[in-house]
Parts: C-alpha cells; sequence; structure tokens
C-alpha cells in the first residue's frame, strides 16, 4: 500500500515538473555580469535581456557584480537556484583563472549549465597617440629600450584574456611588459585617454569610436586573422609567429537547471544574436563574430580552453597565486 501511494504521488507531481518548464519563464529573469557596466560584455547581455523581454513579456534585469577578475559574478551564478530565473555571463577569463589560481569557489567545468557562445572577438593592443610605435615591432623595441615608460600596460582585470596574451608576448619576444589590472575594461580605457597609461589591451567594441576619432591608436589585434573592421592593423603573429587569442562571451545557468529550459533560452537568443539590429550592433560597427553557439557546443569549448590555458601557462612557467 505504501508503494502504491508512492507511486500515485509520483505519478500526480510528474505533469507539474513538465508543466512548469512549459511556462518558463512567468517571473522575472536576472542576468549576472561579472564586470561593470558600460563594457561590450554589459552591452551584448542588456541587448539580449531586452530581447528575451520582448519575447517572453516578463522583466530581465542585468546586474552587474564586479570583482576578483570576474569570479565574484560566476560565483554568485553557480550558486543561485537552478531553475532558469538566474543566469550569467562568463568570458575567456573564466576559462584561465583555473590555471593562474589555487582557490576557486566553483568549478567552471562541473558547475554550470552551458546555454551558449555569444560571440568571439579580438583584443587590440592600444597606444595613446602620444607613443612612438605604430605596430607591435616598433612597441617591442621602445618597451626593451625604455621599459619605465612604455613596458607597462592596461587590462580589465588579473587573469583576463588580454593578460595572459601579453605574459605570451613576453615569452616569445623576450620583453618584460608589466601588467596594471583594472576593475574593469572602461576604467582602464579612461586612463588610456588620458595619457595616465600609455599601452593598454582592451577589446575592439569599447574602443573602436576612439580609435577612429584619432584618441588612441592601434598597434595589433589578437586574432589569427586581421579584422574585416581594420584590415590594416597587423595581428601580432606577423610579428611572432604562432600568436592566437581572441575573447568570447558566453551565458550559463547554475548546474541542475532542467535541460528544457537551458533549450529553450538558447533557441530565444539565438533569435536574437541572428536578428538584423544584432548584425548591425555588433557585426558591421565593431567586427565581432555572432556564434549563437548550442549548449553542447559550449560545454566542449569550455572544457578544451581550459586544457589550453592550463597547458600554456605551465609553459610560460606562470605559477598559481
Amino acid at each position: 500500500m505504501r508503494l502504491i501511494a508512492l507511486l500515485s504521488l509520483f505519478l500526480l507531481s510528474a505533469p507539474t515538473f513538465a508543466q512548469s518548464a512549459a511556462q518558463y519563464p512567468n517571473k522575472r529573469i536576472t542576468i549576472i555580469v561579472p564586470f561593470t557596466a558600460g563594457g561590450p560584455a554589459d552591452s551584448v547581455t542588456r541587448f539580449i535581456g531586452e530581447r528575451l523581454n520582448k519575447a517572453w513579456g516578463q522583466p530581465v534585469i542585468v546586474e552587474n557584480r564586479t570583482g576578483a577578475g570576474g569570479i565574484i559574478g560566476a560565483d554568485a551564478v553557480a550558486k543561485a537556484s537552478p531553475d532558469g530565473y538566474t543566469i550569467g555571463l562568463l568570458v575567456t577569463a573564466h576559462t584561465i583563472l583555473p590555471s593562474l589560481q589555487k582557490s576557486i569557489p566553483y568549478d567552471v567545468t562541473k558547475d554550470f549549465a552551458p546555454i551558449t557562445i555569444v560571440n568571439r572577438a579580438p583584443k587590440l593592443v592600444l597606444a595613446h597617440p602620444s607613443v612612438p610605435a605604430n605596430d607591435l615591432g616598433q612597441l617591442i623595441a621602445l618597451a626593451k629600450s625604455n621599459p619605465e615608460k612604455y613596458a607597462s600596460y592596461a587590462t580589465s582585470g588579473v587573469g583576463s584574456m588580454a593578460n595572459l596574451s601579453m605574459e605570451l608576448v613576453n615569452s616569445l619576444a623576450g620583453t618584460k611588459f608589466v601588467h596594471i589590472p583594472y576593475k574593469g575594461g572602461s576604467a582602464a580605457q579612461a586612463d588610456l585617454l588620458g595619457g595616465q597609461l600609455l599601452i593598454g589591451v582592451l577589446d575592439m567594441g569599447s574602443v573602436l569610436p576612439h580609435v577612429k576619432d584619432g584618441k588612441l591608436k592601434v598597434l595589433a589585434v589578437t586574432s589569427k586573422a586581421r579584422s574585416p573592421i581594420l584590415p590594416n592593423v597587423p595581428t601580432i603573429a606577423e610579428t611572432l609567429p604562432g600568436f592566437e587569442s581572441e575573447e568570447w562571451f558566453g551565458l550559463v545557468a547554475p548546474k541542475g537547471t532542467p535541460d528544457d529550459i537551458v533549450q529553450k533560452l538558447a533557441a530565444e537568443i539565438r533569435r536574437a544574436l541572428e536578428s538584423p539590429e544584432a548584425r548591425a550592433k555588433y557585426v558591421d560597427q565593431i567586427g565581432w563574430e555572432l556564434v549563437a553557439s548550442t549548449p553542447a557546443e559550449m560545454a566542449s569549448s569550455i572544457d578544451s580552453q581550459v586544457k589550453k590555458w592550463a597547458d600554456l601557462t605551465q609553459q610560460l612557467g606562470i605559477q598559481k597565486q
């Protein structure tokens, strides 16, 4: 009789679970961005949030939780309820951090349910107009001849792809570029524009208007091929053969989020990224590739990236802190 009662309870409750997934979403969704407001990661997340709001008629709030190179925001997502109402943004740096830090409060390969890789984009090696260099080779020469003035560079934070990219430059070129980490790209960009720092490695999207206005100049791009937006700017690989590094942004949910909710999110985000508005805003203007991957593709990419950066940091002899 007890077994029959338990089976009856299960059969009665099963439609309720299915119905709750089918009705998703029926309340506010929060998207956590682990970086400051105003940057490209924040921008594309807010664009996606607006599209989800229009499609589903539920409020979508973007919450910026900064700190520790993106760890604080990612940890908040990992520890959120796995019901699809809290999701978050991860970037390349989140696959680099495990090879740089001994203690991280989550496992990037196990504690998230990947939804979709949003985009891929190169970083730019930038200089204040006062710097007498027009390409990476000339900057390397300046950094070697006058390191006190030309060897410091700004990025959006410790463990970022920009940070590790310049460590690879140091290894390949025999330079000693010194990292000046900021709490987000916006602050780094402001000091670069003001001349407080002369070199920076930042996102293309956030700095492109200043490049066009002549307030900053681009010395190199980190991608394997030249950017169609900046066809005259050489890649780092043209100076240092074998170099390649591109940033990506992606959305994840906490581990345990029902797969049908993850798939529903992925499908709607794909529709947002395939819209003419997204192409005009992010492809035509700032040269992104809008990926809109499947959840499985993102999971595979995270796994391979963690291994890639771990192998690279070991090769460079970078010790975990």
